[in-house]
């Protein structure tokens, strides 16, 4: 009897899981990045010298800071002063949202559409997350971000493990994999790259039930509020609002981040 695709998908997957985790490293530049940003002795002129090494990262800061989204009179052409506009967690988000991308971008090209549709819309519900994490006067909105972003290194990585195994699978089947796993791989990969503890123990909520507002309360219905498939007022995260943020507009979407939808659209298109 031949296997179910699906079958095949299962076990591929648990095999994955079940091994010693496998990321490629961190590029050189991205290292020297993170460490800069950790430095006591940090400064945008240090930064910015870094930042110069790689001209299609420049020029994305410059489309960003010249963009729509800030609104300046003037071009800016300095990257100094780009970078000191933007602000320390722009900037990082910026750089982790891009390179991340170019890292685990070596797949198989048979599904480069589908993961570029993906990433476009982890890009949007990073920006989400982050708007909702703002308007909630959320301790370090920007952490949410990265932690939505670095989700996606299961995609990413598991689309190149099944195509060297050389198994067509059903895209949604897949997709819902990954939803399973994306936690957990990315904790791995920030682990095996000693990144942000925060973000780490950020994704480590994802299971635990607690009464309080927790940071991936917040990412799910920022979630939740894309998709727009659900009733959003009764998931247990909507409850756990406070009661000015309880608006919803129609039944699937919160009001707080409706009224955000230029601004965060203005935002993705500056980082694609």
């Amino acid at each position: 009897m031949i296997e179910s695709k699906f079958v095949q998908l299962d076990e591929t997957f648990q095999t994955i899981n079940a091994l010693d985790f496998d990321v490629s490293e961190l590029p050189i530049l991205v290292a020297a990045i993170n460490q800069c940003f950790d430095d006591v002795e940090f400064s945008y002129k240090k930064l910015s010298r870094l930042i110069k090494k790689d001209l299609q990262l420049s020029a994305l800061i410059f489309k960003l800071v010249n963009s729509g989204v800030y609104r300046r009179p003037e071009i800016i052409t300095n990257l100094d002063s780009a970078l000191m506009l933007l602000g320390f967690k722009m900037i990082r988000n910026l750089i982790f949202s891009h390179k991340l991308k170019a890292l685990l971008g070596q797949h198989n090209p048979s599904v480069q559409a589908s993961l570029s549709k993906r990433w476009i819309f982890t890009l949007h519900h990073a920006a989400n997350t982050m708007e909702l994490a703002k308007a909630l006067y959320l301790d370090k909105p920007e952490e949410m971000f990265l932690a939505v972003i670095f989700s996606d290194i299961a995609a990413f990585i598991l689309a190149d493990k099944i195509s060297k195994k050389d198994i067509n699978i059903n895209e949604k089947q897949f997709y819902e994999k990954c939803d399973q796993y994306k936690y957990n791989y990315a904790q791995k990969a920030l682990i095996n790259w000693n990144f942000n503890p925060r973000i780490i123990e950020m994704m480590g909520q994802a299971n635990p039930p607690c009464h309080e507002l927790t940071e991936m309360d917040v990412i799910e219905l920022a979630y939740s509020h894309m998709k727009g498939d659900k009733v959003i007022s009764e998931q247990a995260a909507f409850k756990k609002l406070p009661v000015s943020a309880q608006l919803t507009h129609g039944r699937q979407k919160l009001l707080i981040l409706k009224n955000k939808e230029q601004d965060i659209k203005k935002m993705v298109a500056s980082l694609i």
